[in-house]
């Protein structure tokens, strides 16, 4: 029977956030096949290590788990993860492996391709498989147009990655009670060749919020012409109590108040944060289209008529450089009160 894969993430034993919707996306693919194919998952751990939870698999209706287990798999590197895959597609032949565009999946997917010559199909926002080809939906233009391609494969494995969050939040999966739940589990050893070994993880070290790539960032604090040059401090100071990025609108990157690559905005990041403070920023379409996705919008701005307000979750009417101290207190008055969980903040 033909076989789709999902390419899962785990850290310690809890799967990636975004392993539901890649399931999701998968199983539902495998069932508009015109051919019967079955959804997979592989997992690339390291011998002997404990098992992630992998009790969301038989709820999604994947009923086939493959663990790929070596020494040089117990840390994410490139170099292991494409040996690994390699030896595994070439093993199974798959009709598609796909994987979350994370970091990690943007890191070895396209060079697995390269070094197999298999069609690859990055930030896909839809799967589709039918005719010998792989049917994308992608979007251009950062957001504001979509469209459909078609990559013929010829037989080959294809491999794509999917956008995460493009699903949303799934719904509370009912159990099928009439049968039981179940993962068949087959444990395989990839053969990678000693020369794969030569990067090694010594530690992991997370860097300051202020140096985390917008893009990957949960939190962020963003600044616009309203807060000032001075304002920035402020913010730069309030985001690293929050353990958030700092971002920027277009207006304030010209001016030289802050960096380029901090701008948010069509002509800057897109990104897409469970929380996004907006700090003396009107709200111009430029600026709003890259944070529409944003779960959680703050605006904090003392023009009432400001187009952000439309947008915004909650809006604070004043000045950022007044209201980001207050808050700060009262964040240091919650923790100092032995107050530290961060769904309270």
């Amino acid at each position: 029977m033909a076989e789709i894969c999902a390419v899962l993430e785990h850290a310690n034993t809890n799967l990636h956030e975004q392993s539901g919707e890649l399931l999701s996306e998968l199983v539902d693919t495998a069932r508009r096949l015109p051919t019967p194919a079955t959804a997979g998952a592989v997992l690339l751990l390291a011998q002997q290590a404990e098992l992630p939870d992998i009790s969301l698999l038989p709820k999604l209706g994947v009923k086939r788990l493959y663990l790929l287990e070596h020494p040089w798999l117990e840390h994410y590197s490139t170099e292991s993860y494409v040996a690994a895959l390699a030896w595994f597609i070439q093993q199974h032949t798959p009709m598609l492996v796909a994987t979350s565009a994370t970091p990690n999946g943007r890191g070895w997917a396209p060079r697995l391709a390269a070094r197999l010559r298999l069609p690859f199909v990055p930030n896909c926002l839809g799967l589709d498989l039918h005719d010998d080809s792989l049917y994308v939906l992608r979007s251009i233009y950062d957001g504001r147009a979509f469209i459909q391609t078609c990559t013929a494969l010829h037989g080959r494995t294809a491999l794509a990655t999917l956008v995460p969050g493009v699903r949303g939040v799934l719904p509370k999966i009912q159990e099928d009670r009439s049968s039981t739940l179940h993962v068949e589990a087959t444990y395989l050893i990839p053969e990678i060749q000693p020369d794969h070994g030569r990067i090694r993880q010594i530690a992991v070290q997370a860097p300051s919020p202020e140096e985390i790539e917008l893009d990957a960032a949960e939190r962020i604090i963003a600044g616009g012409r309203g807060v000032g040059q001075e304002g920035f401090s402020t913010i730069a100071s309030f985001a690293h109590l929050l353990k958030a990025a700092v971002g920027a609108t277009r207006v304030a990157t010209d001016l030289g108040w802050i960096e380029h690559t901090r701008q948010i905005g069509s002509t800057g990041k897109i990104v897409r944060p469970k929380l996004y403070i907006a700090c003396g920023i009107s709200g111009a379409a430029q600026h709003i289209s890259g944070v529409s996705e944003a779960q959680t919008i703050v605006a904090i701005n003392p023009d009432r008529s400001a187009p952000i307000f439309a947008l915004a979750d909650l809006g604070l009417l004043g000045d950022a450089n007044q209201v980001l101290p207050l808050a700060a207190n009262l964040l240091d008055g919650r923790k100092k009160g032995g107050i530290h969980d961060d769904a309270t903040i």
